[in-house]
């Protein structure tokens, strides 16, 4: 099934999927509403309830057509509620001994304010670097992916430093206005600061989801740093509000680029707009890689390299890699086959993601595919762990909010999102051992 077919489908029996779909998201909301540091503004609800909820109740709804076979079908779900409860599971006991040792390779003594400003410095240099020679995603010909092609490594560090940036600078002002219940020139200053930061980088970023990134950024530091802090309910709808106003933007653009026609009658909804329908399949994006693959089981189709491939690839960089192995490896993630097995002539960078589940059970086999499930439930339980020891601590909190969000994409392409939070702890552990040979002289 491709598509285009999906698609027909799809709109044929809208309200069939769209029951679906909403049942899911609450469903996976109230099994994780507890564990997610940030309460219902943490990215987790991005990245799961919403993403792998529209998925769900789209795979539910290809069921109950009969499009999908009773295997594949609790083999998925099978893998999400062993999910859930490793998740559930691991987060019920608190690891001093983790701690102990994310402070030892990463958390410097005093306040790490030296070690803040040099980051700053090296970050605004990688920004402007990445500016001369990339541009702007949100400018990109044919799509950030490609765009990136050769710089995979630069745009890494700049992302994961942007959101301990954001994070940092957030918890500052917020101590202040804790203290006083006042604010400055100063941390006005800074708050435009911020502001300008996220705009920048996520314009440079290019993906639709940088905005609200850089938003979730504040938040889980907040949270992270008061421990459990509670945000009001309005506070949602202005974060979802500017993240639904940058991804229109993007997408405006990303049509501009590709020669479409705003003003056309749309395909598939012909009392909406083309910006609104093609954002609304950008949401059924979310659950491509299942539509494509577990239909008719496609997926037990497609080709896989060796799974040290998938992790090695981000870490030294696919375009190394590739001319070391003598192919393109990231022709062969779950997502990118699932495209290519319909257009083998496809040639530009990206595609569909692979999603935790669909990695397991192509990489790890039917028999051990769950032990990946529960490595990864295992990880994401560590950082949670981690998130309840950061109260009063402006690095530390900075530190587990950048882990956090680096760490989550792990659900959406597991080797990309271990790179991540690998780039994490490489970078801040760098940083605390350079800074620890440097005079510190009345630098808190």
């Amino acid at each position: 099934m491709n598509s285009s077919d999906f698609f027909s489908i799809f709109f044929n029996n809208l309200y069939l999927f769209l029951a679906w779909m909403v049942l899911c998201c609450a469903v996976l909301y109230l099994a994780i509403q507890k564990l997610a540091p940030a309460g219902y503004l943490d990215p987790l609800h991005f990245y799961f309830t919403f993403t792998f909820g529209t998925s769900y109740g789209i795979i539910v709804g290809l069921y109950h057509l009969e499009l999908v076979s009773d295997f594949i079908f609790y083999t998925i779900f099978g893998y999400a509620v062993l999910f859930i409860l490793s998740l559930r599971f691991f987060t019920l006991r608190s690891s001093r001994q983790l701690y102990k040792c994310v402070s030892f390779l990463m958390i410097p003594k005093g306040q790490g304010v030296g070690e803040f400003y040099a980051l700053v410095i090296v970050y605004l240099f990688l920004l402007a670097f990445l500016m001369i020679q990339i541009g702007l995603g949100i400018n990109a010909d044919t799509n950030r992916f490609e765009q990136n092609r050769g710089f995979g490594a630069f745009v890494r560090i700049v992302d994961d430093v942007r959101v301990f940036i954001i994070a940092y600078l957030t918890l500052v002002v917020c101590r202040r206005w804790a203290s006083s219940r006042s604010l400055g020139l100063k941390y006005y200053l800074l708050i435009f600061l911020i502001l300008i930061i996220a705009v920048v980088s996520s314009a440079v970023n290019g993906a639709k989801f940088a905005m609200l990134e850089a938003l979730y950024s504040s938040f889980v530091a907040i949270a992270i740093f008061y421990r459990k802090a509670k945000f009001r309910i309005i506070f949602a709808g202005g974060v979802f509000s500017v993240a639904l106003v940058f991804a229109l933007f993007v997408l405006s653009i990303n049509l501009d680029k590709a020669g479409f026609d705003k003003e056309a009658q749309p395909t598939y909804m012909p009392a909406g707009s083309v910006l609104v329908e093609r954002l609304m399949l950008r949401v059924l994006g979310n659950a491509d890689k299942y539509y494509l693959t577990l239909p008719n089981d496609v997926i037990d189709k497609l080709q896989t390299d060796a799974v040290w491939v998938r992790f090695l690839s981000p870490i030294i960089g696919s375009t190394l890699l590739s001319q070391k192995l003598g192919y393109t490896v990231n022709d062969f993630n779950v997502g990118r086959q699932a495209l290519l097995y319909y257009s083998p002539d496809h040639t530009i960078s990206g595609g569909p993601t692979s999603h935790f589940d669909l990695f397991a059970y192509k990489y790890f086999g039917v028999f051990f595919g769950w032990l990946w499930v529960v490595i990864s439930a295992f990880i994401f339980a560590c950082i949670i762990t981690l998130s309840k020891m950061g109260k009063g601590n402006i690095y530390y909190s900075a530190i587990i909010a950048t882990l956090w969000l680096r760490g989550l994409p792990m659900l959406l392409e597991p080797p990309v999102g271990f790179a991540y939070m690998l780039d994490v702890v490489i970078i801040f552990s760098f940083l605390k051992a350079v800074c620890s040979l440097l005079p510190r002289k009345g630098i808190p």
